[in-house]
């Protein structure tokens, strides 16, 4: 393949890539936006008819809240993947089409350096589901018990304890150094 081509190609790829982040993102908060808009309505609900029908209907928005979570894992996943393989891969390239200076980083080599990305839209995440998952949880086993509250409430807690995991997992940068490294390789050889 000629250089013009490889450029241009690498250069398409980049532009694509980063459409289907935005994309991603826009699709990841609108999921956000759905979660607190269902839980506030849930709970306001269940709360508001409390003569008929009782607080263990809290259960119902904590594991929706999960679920949702498990959907902005997997959006969070997929942006990371395509972030990882453009740092990988495509920056490499074009930063070598345009002479592109080593000690200015790419996109995606400036977001995997420490200190460009913050907890906080994790932790917020995780806490709105804290916030319905615990007093459900507790309401059920307390003053709320029904026959299959332990199971019912152990579920909970071991789909949040994924929950946790896993977000915790994909919001880490590079857990293992290994994109540092490789950005300092290819700087190195620019």
């Amino acid at each position: 393949m000629n250089s013009e081509k490889c450029n241009q190609l690498a250069w398409n790829l980049f532009v694509e890539l980063r459409k289907e982040i935005v994309e991603s993102q826009r699709v990841r908060a609108q999921i956000v936006g759905v979660k607190i808009t269902f839980l506030g309505a849930s709970v306001g609900l269940i709360v508001a008819n409390l003569a008929k029908n009782g607080l263990y209907l809290l259960v119902v928005p904590a594991f929706a809240a999960i679920f949702f979570d498990f959907l902005l894992i997997n959006y969070s996943a997929s942006i990371k993947r395509i972030g990882r393989y453009t740092l990988l891969y495509v920056e490499p390239q074009l930063r070598s089409d345009w002479g592109w200076p080593a000690h200015y980083p790419l996109w995606e080599g400036y977001m995997a350096m420490p200190g460009t990305r913050g907890p906080a839209a994790v932790i917020g995440n995780i806490g709105l589901t804290g916030l319905v998952l615990l007093p459900s949880v507790g309401l059920i086993l307390g003053p709320y018990s029904f026959p299959y509250s332990p199971l019912v409430a152990a579920a909970l807690m071991i789909l949040f304890a994924i929950d946790l995991t896993y977000s915790w997992r994909v919001s880490r940068r590079d857990p293992h150094g290994e994109l540092q490294e490789r950005a300092a390789q290819q700087d190195a050889c620019s």
